[in-house]
C-alpha cells in the first residue's frame, strides 16, 4: 500500500513539475524581457523560442498522424490560448508564417526547427563545434 501511493504520487508530481518548471521559466523569462526593454519577435529572443516551442509542442500532440492543413490551422487557432500572459507573442510567431508552420509538421520536423525557420529561435552553431573538434583532433 505503501509503494502504491508513493509511485501515485510520484507520477503525479511529475506532471505537476513539468507544469511548475514550465511557468517558472516563463516568468524568468519575462522578468529579464521587461527588465531590459521591449521584446522584439524578430530577434528570436529566450521569451519567443519558450513560447514558440510549447505551442507548436502541444500543436504537434494534438495533430498525431493527422497532418493535414486543415487540421494543424485548427490547433495553431487554439494554441495561443494555453499561454494568456504570453497571447500576443504567440500570435505574432504563428501568424508570421502560418505555411512554414505547416510544411513543418508534415515534413516531420519538431517544434524546434520550425520555431528556427521561424527565426523565433536562435541557430545553434553546430558546425562550428564540429570544426573546433576536428581541429582539435588533428593536432594529435
Amino acid at each position: 500500500d505503501v509503494y502504491k501511493r508513493q509511485v501515485s504520487t510520484q507520477s503525479t508530481g511529475h506532471s505537476n513539475t513539468m507544469k511548475a518548471t514550465l511557468l517558472a521559466i516563463l516568468v524568468i523569462a519575462s522578468f529579464f524581457a521587461f527588465s531590459f526593454g521591449e521584446i522584439k519577435s524578430n530577434v528570436g529572443g529566450v521569451i519567443e523560442c519558450e513560447v514558440c516551442e510549447f505551442a507548436l509542442g502541444w500543436v504537434e500532440n494534438k495533430i498525431g498522424e493527422n497532418k493535414t492543413e486543415a487540421n494543424i490551422e485548427n490547433f495553431l487557432d487554439k494554441a495561443c490560448d494555453l499561454i494568456r500572459i504570453f497571447y500576443n507573442t504567440c500570435v505574432t510567431i504563428i501568424k508570421a508564417d502560418v505555411p512554414l508552420i505547416i510544411a513543418g509538421f508534415q515534413n516531420n520536423e519538431t517544434p524546434t526547427k520550425i520555431c528556427t525557420d521561424l527565426k523565433a529561435c536562435p541557430v545553434t552553431d553546430q558546425f562550428t563545434i564540429c570544426l573546433l573538434y576536428t581541429s582539435d583532433a588533428a593536432d594529435d
